[in-house]
């Protein structure tokens, strides 16, 4: 089981309302407005499940957007680091909106995640759920006890 379907769990048994999988054209879009093929973990996430329901979160106060609503909000970030250009794009927010989870799209096509709060960068959604459910308060969740695994 990956940490993409024990998150997806977790989700269902908090009774976090999830909306159901993308289609084809969703998954489509998004990968349009990313601007770069979707990565593996990608796909398998928002085809299971297309985000949570518009402005539902869990009990970590973290709202995972839809296909549609990131399309929609177009929460774009541009800069540069020593590594180049990049764009952050929202894909969740937390505690509504006070900070977001972004997938930081670079030239070359590489993707990563960064936690707003504490700028922690991560390769992929399948370390992000790790994190999430194994030591949440390093990225600063609501209700994660600082000794978390």
């Amino acid at each position: 089981m990956t940490s993409i379907d024990q998150m997806l769990a977790r989700w269902r048994a908090e009774r976090v309302p999830l909306n159901p999988g993308a289609n084809t054209l969703q998954l489509e879009s998004l990968e349009r407005f990313l601007g770069v093929p979707l990565p593996a973990d990608l796909r398998s996430f928002y085809a299971a499940a297309n985000g949570m329901e518009d402005y539902q979160h869990d009990s970590h106060m973290v709202c995972m957007w839809s296909t549609d609503r990131m399309v929609r909000e177009r929460n774009i970030q541009e800069g540069e680091d020593e590594w180049g250009p990049f764009r952050d794009i929202a894909f969740a927010d937390v505690i509504f909106y006070a900070w977001h989870l972004r997938f930081r799209v670079r030239q070359e096509a590489r993707m990563s995640i960064i936690a707003e709060l504490t700028q922690e960068e991560l390769p992929s959604l399948f370390v992000l759920f790790d994190v999430f459910m194994n030591r949440p308060a390093s990225m600063g969740l609501v209700g994660a006890s600082k000794t978390s695994p």
